[in-house]
């Protein structure tokens, strides 16, 4: 069984096998991305705005996996959440600007797809939607797990959290560089 701190994926289950439900969520903001994106771009621009949208699923999908973790393990460890929680803390707070810009990024690729601020509103919501659907996807597939397996897991996790490795920019360094390289110019 593979720790916390060794998932090479953070989207891998306890026992260490490929799981993908995050990939769906990843692979479905970049189709709502290019679908809104596309209309009237020339093909240079399109792909280019393709993989900026497909970089910032990645980085946001890491924010997303730690958030359903959190859960999944509240709910599997009802004792130890306050440790969970005091690491997901530390974590957020290391974390809370990178995810802050994150989300204005959605939303401004939102906006720059919508026709209107009624299209952008109904837009938006139905983003958010789909992203609370996919981790809560994440969160059942976690608590999917055999419950020696899980509950191991779930204990590793608040360490895991306070380290540096579980970062954002450490998590995704690919994604992060080819986003935040670009917005340093």
């Amino acid at each position: 069984m593979e720790t916390v701190a060794q998932c090479g994926n953070p989207h891998a289950n306890p026992a260490g096998a490929a799981a993908a439900p995050l990939m769906v969520f990843r692979i479905l903001l970049v189709l709502i991305g290019l679908a809104m994106l596309l209309a009237g771009n020339p093909p240079a621009r399109a792909q280019a705005r393709e993989g900026y949208v497909s970089n910032l699923a990645a980085l946001y999908s890491e924010h997303q996996w730690v958030l359903a973790a959190r859960e999944a393990c509240n709910k599997t460890r009802p004792q130890g959440q306050g440790e969970i929680d005091s690491a997901f803390g530390a974590w957020r707070a290391r974390n809370k600007q990178l995810i802050d810009d994150l989300e204005e990024r959605l939303a401004a690729v939102v906006k720059g797809a919508s026709k209107d601020q009624q299209d952008y509103t109904r837009n938006y919501a139905r983003s958010q939607s789909e992203v609370l659907k996919q981790r809560e996807e994440e969160r059942r597939r976690l608590l999917s797990r055999p419950r020696t397996e899980l509950e191991q897991w779930c204990t590793e996790l608040p360490g895991y959290l306070r380290d540096a490795r579980s970062d954002i920019p450490n998590r995704a360094p690919e994604e992060f560089a080819a986003i935040y390289r670009k917005a340093a110019r």
